[in-house]
């Protein structure tokens, strides 16, 4: 192996335009195995990148996916239950990615590219991988003496949460059990997260009550914000799809790309998979 293939990394710099014309010149299916989405969707890290990625190309419809690359999108799901049955996580994520699939897929019946044995095959395929996930039970914790997330301090459980600013990961962790759902409902904890994405003129705007005061429904006055003043979440991800503007390369953050204009002051944009999806030109 020569020393440029021992550090080659994975990129396309087949793109077109710029902003929302901004468009990869390729096929979905060559896009695909440039940037090994596969490999990618399989790590720790990629995963739940690759899997809005593919939410968000099923979401467009089947009907304009060519064959080729429907079977390396559903290749690449399975793959991922397995990965996500064996690690024991991302359960969510996958369950999510499989419903999109079969919703897509049965939506797309009609208007339908290839035959209709292969489409069946697809649904089954998906129909078997959600009940096999939905059988799935998680292998319980072997007691080992080591302390657990709820073993901890319910001072300390607090400052941990108070840390998340997505309200999303706080209700979802309210859900694990009781005694989470009552710290990730105390109302200072919603106070704060109100204050650290409004300003006290935007909170007292919609409420009477004094900010102060512990029997203001925080939660609701939270949502009441971020309706009117239109707050937006971008999800984070370990690891992303980046376009270079130096050299006009798609990569991934953390395998980084050979950039062709080294010299230059680092520039580039995080594409989200929406955006990934759009420049696809389906």
């Amino acid at each position: 192996m020569s020393a440029d293939e021992d550090i080659w990394q994975p990129c396309i710099h087949q793109i077109q335009g710029t902003g929302e014309e901004r468009r990869i010149t390729i096929s979905l299916s060559e896009t695909l195995q440039k940037l090994e989405v596969e490999k990618v969707a399989l790590s720790i890290c990629g995963f739940r990148y690759c899997s809005d990625f593919f939410r968000s190309l099923l979401t467009v419809g089947l009907s304009k996916i060519s064959g080729t690359s429907r079977k390396q999108i559903f290749i690449a799901i399975e793959k991922m239950l397995f990965e996500a049955l064996s690690s024991e996580t991302n359960l969510n994520c996958v369950r999510k990615l499989l419903r999109t699939a079969l919703t897509s897929l049965e939506k797309g019946e009609r208007n339908r590219i290839g035959s209709k044995r292969l489409w069946n095959k697809h649904k089954e395929t998906v129909s078997n991988l959600l009940c096999r996930l939905d059988m799935f039970e998680i292998t319980p914790r072997e007691e080992d003496g080591k302390p657990m997330f709820l073993d901890l301090p319910k001072e300390s459980i607090y400052n941990i949460i108070s840390k998340l600013s997505n309200p999303k990961d706080i209700l979802n962790l309210g859900q694990a059990c009781s005694y989470l759902n009552v710290i990730c409902e105390d109302w200072l904890l919603w106070q704060q997260l109100c204050l650290l994405h409004f300003s006290e003129k935007q909170v007292s705007s919609l409420t009477t009550d004094d900010l102060d005061d512990s029997d203001t429904n925080w939660i609701h006055l939270f949502y009441l914000c971020k309706g009117r003043f239109k707050l937006t979440f971008t999800e984070a991800y370990g690891d992303e799809v980046v376009l270079c503007y130096n050299c006009r390369k798609l990569y991934w953050r953390i395998q980084g790309h050979p950039c062709s204009n080294p010299d230059m002051a680092p520039s580039k944009s995080f594409i989200t998979p929406e955006q990934f999806v759009n420049m696809l030109q389906l």
